[in-house]
């Protein structure tokens, strides 16, 4: 019986001895996530501590992988150190951990709105996924079914509130038994200086649950920009941007601004932090030239620093808010936006249909299309005509409720609900509807809106 006792003991303390060296020796140090996905491409994007032998299998089923990504779709940057003097410095990780590897995995030839598996592997042996918690699901060509996305800005400080917030989210999915399809950051997603470490800390380790199996489409912060320069970052380095059209819209030629289609939805993400923002400037110039192609239902605008704000900082008084509200705005407008979306402002914001509020500082008069909430169950929902038409109203949002210090300075005029509150926003977008909630820490729905396309006029 001793004899019996002795050897299960040897074979647990064994046993435990092999997981901890297995673990030890997992070369990865980011974990897997999701960028720029289209309705038949998605790209894998993972770390380790040392150079591996990069394979990716995937498939509709857990238990198949039966399709495998090409090493030459593979591709690996490497920190600064790894680096021999002749080498452009862009071509490698900006201020990344010694000896890191960054992998990324193209995938291609997929099905639209299907859900795969994947798995990671250093040659033979896996390092990540093949479970039921890595996977994503490919875009849908069209509207046949609703489109849900996550709205969350200045969230990046590592603390509780920013965990509550993100527990919030999960329980509200849980409660309605839905998931997500992607998700929009609003920027200041690395406090303090946007520095590799920072990512690694307050926004890949916290979110790495939600990042394995969606996209996050983000826009730059003011915090994100004080390490660097454009264009080399730790930004940059964390993720994968269309420039090239690559998921619809018209080339950027650079991840500061970029354009983006999912469904009916035409999306533009715009740097109010680090270029001109003048009707003259480049930015602008391109979004005139993006919006008069776009052809889609709904346009959704999005950058760090809000039109309208009088939480922690005042947009009638900071540069950046008064110029992406006299020089962007007009721009979005004409376009026939639908929605602009921001953070910056440690509050949550969000104001009734309008269109021209151009000024400084900021009125109401003779700006607001409709007093009401919005809400169906209360005002009734705010109304557009179907299709793209210049001038029919835009809802303003100020995210930056996401686990930064709240404060409030004043009441915009535009706005109908401001909440000094943790929390972020849910979107969901099914043909001519678009319902949006703020989701508080708690899970708790807060402010709700919806906006409807009337059959009129197509």
């Amino acid at each position: 019986m001793k004899k019996k006792k002795f050897f299960l003991i040897f074979i647990l303390v064994a046993s435990i001895c092999f997981a901890l060296a297995s673990f030890q020796s997992s070369p990865i140090s980011r974990d897997p996530y999701m960028q720029m996905g289209t309705s038949d491409s998605i790209v894998i994007v993972w770390r380790t501590s040392r150079t591996i032998k990069p394979r990716v299998l995937f498939s509709e089923k857990l238990e198949n992988r039966d399709r495998e990504v090409f090493l030459e779709e593979i591709s690996v940057d490497r920190s600064a150190s790894l680096r021999s003097g002749d080498e452009d410095e862009r071509s490698y990780l900006f201020s990344a951990p010694e000896g890191t590897h960054q992998y990324s995995a193209h995938l291609k030839n997929l099905k639209a709105d299907t859900l795969y598996y994947y798995t990671i592997y250093d040659g033979d042996e896996a390092i990540a996924g093949g479970d039921l918690e890595h996977f994503f699901r490919t875009y849908p060509i069209d509207n046949a079914r609703p489109l849900r996305f996550w709205v969350l800005g200045d969230s990046g400080k590592g603390n509780e509130a920013q965990k509550e917030v993100f527990q919030g989210l999960q329980g509200y999915l849980k409660k309605k038994n839905i998931s997500l399809d992607f998700y929009l950051h609003m920027g200041d997603m690395a406090y303090r200086n946007g520095e590799d470490f920072e990512f690694q800390e307050n926004f890949f380790s916290v979110y790495k649950s939600l990042l394995r199996q969606v996209v996050c489409w983000p826009t730059i912060g003011n915090h994100e920009s004080y390490t660097g320069k454009v264009g080399y970052r730790p930004y940059n380095d964390a993720y994968v941007l269309p420039t090239k059209a690559e998921s619809g819209g018209v080339p950027s030629g650079t991840e500061s601004y970029y354009s983006f289609e999912i469904g009916s939805i035409h999306f533009i993400s715009l740097d109010s932090e680090n270029l001109n923002r003048h009707p003259a400037g480049e930015m602008a110039l391109w979004l005139k030239k993006d919006l008069e192609k776009n052809k889609k239902d709904w346009t959704i605008a999005y950058c760090h620093h809000p039109p309208y704000t009088k939480g922690t900082h005042d947009s009638d008084t900071e540069i950046e808010h008064i110029e992406i509200r006299e020089y962007i705005m007009p721009i979005l407008e004409s376009g026939g936006v639908d929605i602009v979306l921001g953070g910056h402002s440690h509050i949550y914001e969000r104001s009734m249909l309008m269109d021209g509020a151009y000024k400084t500082p900021t009125s109401s008069k003779g700006v607001i299309l409709d007093y009401g909430d919005g809400d169906r169950q209360g005002d009734g929902a705010y109304i557009k005509r179907a299709g793209i038409h210049p001038h029919e109203g835009t809802i303003a949002i100020v995210v930056g409720n996401g686990g930064a210090e709240l404060s409030q300075g004043w009441v915009s005029s535009v706005m109908k609900k401001t909440l000094l509150e943790h929390g972020s926003v849910v979107i969901e977008v099914h043909q001519k509807t678009l319902k949006a909630v703020m989701i508080n820490q708690r899970g708790q729905i807060r402010d709700r809106f919806h906006l409807v396309k009337s059959i009129k006029g197509e």
